[in-house]
């Protein structure tokens, strides 16, 4: 049997784009935050909320500098605040042309 690893479709990079995420916190109620990439790689990116979400919501996330909007869902999610956020790494479920925009190009492992 295989083992899990700890594998990505590409390499972390990390750069600091700003988005607005948007969805329904762990009550159930909605929300819309501006926060910024930490981490980012093909198919998601590591961000900080102050939201607590669980795993495997839905949000929607916009890319601020290009406008672009993107469905993505929590793939990952810290067991405590740091400064009064939570960390989540999110995965995209959509595919949306460019959504990190020209200015990062992501490399192709």
């Amino acid at each position: 049997m295989k083992e899990h690893s700890d594998q990505r479709c590409s390499p972390r990079i990390p750069v600091r784009i700003p988005l607005l995420a948007e969805g329904l916190d762990r009550s159930h109620k909605p929300f819309s935050e501006q926060t910024a990439t930490l981490l980012i790689n093909d198919g998601g990116a590591l961000i900080a909320l102050a939201a607590e979400i669980d795993l495997n919501d839905r949000l929607t996330i916009t890319n601020q500098q290009s406008g672009r909007s993107a469905k993505c869902r929590v793939a990952w999610r810290s067991v405590s605040q740091l400064n009064g956020r939570w960390s989540y790494g999110i995965a995209l479920t959509e595919s949306v042309v460019d959504f990190w925009g020209a200015a990062v190009a992501v490399p192709p492992q």
